[in-house]
């Protein structure tokens, strides 16, 4: 609650790049299930971005959604 109160726009809406059984998933904040899942194992990416994707990326903006997924995807 100390995002919503303190800073209303900031924090409270952001997504969560990460894994769903090995592939590049897209998450709302707080779910179990993956709103959108890319046809990109995590396997084939370097060690530290599957580190990252295991443990959760956030998210708060498109452009920076654009940018790790281009770079992601690419």
């Amino acid at each position: 609650m100390l995002g919503k109160k303190i800073l209303p726009g900031l924090l409270a809406l952001y997504i969560i790049l990460g894994s769903w059984q090995g592939y590049l998933a897209i998450y709302d904040r707080g779910a179990a299930e993956p709103k959108q899942i890319f046809p990109k194992e995590i396997a084939s990416l370097p060690e530290q971005d599957q580190r990252d994707l295991i443990e959760g990326i956030i998210v708060r903006n498109d452009r920076d959604l654009q940018r790790k997924l281009e770079e992601l995807l690419s």
